[in-house]
């Protein structure tokens, strides 16, 4: 696969018409063998299982690495920052594992837990692509 071509899947089910459906939606790209999971909406504990879901179906296809990009995420909950931390073990220590996040709902509770380190937060999806992609 070319390092400039995406191929979006949208891991969300339209016909959902729970608050949690509507809630929040994540969409699945690949790229250099590296899934690329955006989330769009709120991650709390409704919508949790839907970020889950995304992750077990990413990490099934054993890519080389998973980034998840919350730039489109405005809000974070203790079971968002849970899930971050099983897609972690999920794909590593055979891949590797970022988070892309911009929002202050999103990385403050993440800097201020000391877990922007152990995700590996980055601030733009291109930094996290660099860092993820070098050898």
């Amino acid at each position: 696969m070319k390092a400039d071509r995406f191929e979006p899947v949208v891991v969300d089910d339209d016909h959902d018409a729970s608050s949690a459906g509507r809630a929040l939606a994540v969409i699945s790209t690949k790229r250099d063998q590296l899934v690329i999971l955006t989330s769009h909406g709120s991650i709390d504990l409704l919508t949790v299982p839907r970020l889950g879901a995304a992750v077990l179906e990413a990490v099934s296809e054993q890519p080389r690495g998973l980034i998840i990009d919350l730039t489109a995420t405005d809000f974070l909950a203790s079971s968002g920052i849970a899930a971050l931390l099983a897609a972690r073990a999920a794909v590593t220590p055979s891949g590797r594992f970022g988070v892309v996040a911009e929002h202050p709902a999103v990385t403050r509770p993440l800097r201020l837990s000391g877990l922007d380190q152990t995700l590996g937060l980055y601030p733009s999806m291109a930094d996290a692509f660099t860092a993820m992609t070098q050898d």
